[in-house]
């Protein structure tokens, strides 16, 4: 039988049920010497055989999606600790913080806040997928240390039994003293340093060039990409260059890169306007421009219209349905919207007199039902509505303007 600590593999064809119950077997002890917080990331990582600064940045990742605390005090109350005696034990307390997890997830979910309880789920599928890749990985385990005093004691009563040693002579040319001959053996040479590791030049060469990459077409105008694009994809491939350095068990020095970078693009994505305002920085001399990548929604309200919503790929939604409060008689409200490659949509107001464009590249493109325009339409109360001019623009998708 396998005890906790000890890894093993499972056997081909085995279900979900004997992985789960060799995880628990198997699960490792939370050292004293390990322990930064409560050891349960260094318990992990050397159960595992990865770098424990992995572990721990996937922990306050986790933070920031409001499961981590509670995944942290999951491991402390799984995972035993070990006292001095290398006896394992599970205090009272984790007992009683184990009932507050289960509160906690129980109440999450009859609350209709699901988050926290698919941060769990996902955590637990993560976990479940690296033990299901490193489950024949053993814990080492801490090796029997004998103390000096004890070397020391007996190799005093080994001299004590053989009485008085007779000891050379002080000066023997010849080598005629038999106690000559029993020369010490020589030194061994030093072991040789272990060759430098290249994760952390090279990982660092790539993020350069990645970022030179998505500045470079943000210059051209290919893509709508700014300062927060280029930081976070130099920041992702340095956490890459991280995960890969936690299984070559190298590669630490890369954490004094991704923590400035995490910061540049904590500022870029936050500060809209500020130096770090998203935006082609060669000419975006329309202040406020909403850009992002991926999927995108935007719903302002009357007094917030950006002149621009871009997105360098995914699906687009602006909403302008809020608009229907602007009195009668107001400025008309003229904003774009843009996305690279996904589908665009506008909603407006059922009342509001709508002057529209729609065009794509490779997609339908509909204005109020009147083709892709420009159109104007003054909705089913005729004018004196809000005016509303937008057009709106993919480079492959399906185009759309209609009345919410």
């Amino acid at each position: 039988m396998s005890s906790p600590g000890q890894g093993s593999r499972a056997p081909a064809g085995s279900d979900v049920g004997a992985t789960l119950r060799d995880m628990w077997a198997t699960r490792p002890a939370r050292l004293k010497e390990d322990r930064k917080i409560a050891g349960v990331a260094a318990a992990i990582a050397r159960r595992y055989a990865i770098d424990p600064t992995l572990v721990r940045v996937a922990f306050v990742v986790s933070l920031f999606y409001g499961v981590g605390l509670l995944v942290y005090l999951a491991g402390i109350l799984v995972l035993p600790r070990v006292d001095a005696a290398g006896r394992r034990e599970t205090p009272v307390w984790a007992i009683v913080l184990g009932a507050i997890l289960g509160i906690v997830a129980i109440g999450s979910a009859f609350s209709g806040d699901l988050g926290t309880v698919i941060g769990i789920v996902v955590a637990l599928v993560l976990l479940y997928l690296l033990h299901h890749s490193r489950a024949h990985l053993r814990d080492p385990q801490r090796p029997a240390a004998v103390t000096d005093g004890t070397a020391s004691g007996s190799a005093g009563a080994a001299g004590s039994e053989g009485g008085d040693t007779a000891q050379p002579p002080s000066w023997d040319p010849l080598g005629a003293a038999p106690f000559a001959w029993d020369l010490p053996e020589p030194a061994a040479p030093p072991a040789p340093k272990p060759p430098r590791s290249k994760v952390v030049p090279v990982t660092l060469g790539a993020a350069v060039l990645a970022a030179g990459l998505v500045a470079g077409l943000g210059l051209l105008g290919l893509v709508p990409l700014g300062a927060t694009a280029i930081a976070g994809t130099a920041l992702a491939v340095v956490g890459a260059g991280l995960v890969v350095g936690a299984f070559l068990h190298r590669g630490r020095g890369l954490l004094l890169a991704a923590v400035p970078l995490s910061l540049l693009l904590v500022a870029a994505a936050n500060d809209d306007g500020g130096p770090w305002r998203e935006g082609p920085p060669w000419a975006d001399d329309r202040p406020g421009s909403a850009q992002t990548l991926g999927d995108a929604s935007w719903a302002p309200t009357p007094n917030a219209v950006a002149p621009v919503y871009e997105t360098a790929f995914g699906d687009a939604t602006l909403d302008l349905r809020g608009l229907a409060a602007i009195p009668p008689g107001a400025p008309p409200v003229r904003t774009e919207v843009r996305s690279g490659a996904g589908d665009v949509t506008v909603l407006v107001p059922r009342t509001a007199d709508v002057t529209a464009s729609c065009e794509s590249g490779g997609g339908d493109a509909e204005c109020l039902g009147l083709g892709a325009g420009p159109v104007t339409d003054l909705g089913p109360d005729g004018p004196g509505g809000p005016v509303i001019d937008v057009q709106a623009v993919s480079g492959g998708g399906d185009v759309e303007v209609r009345r919410g």
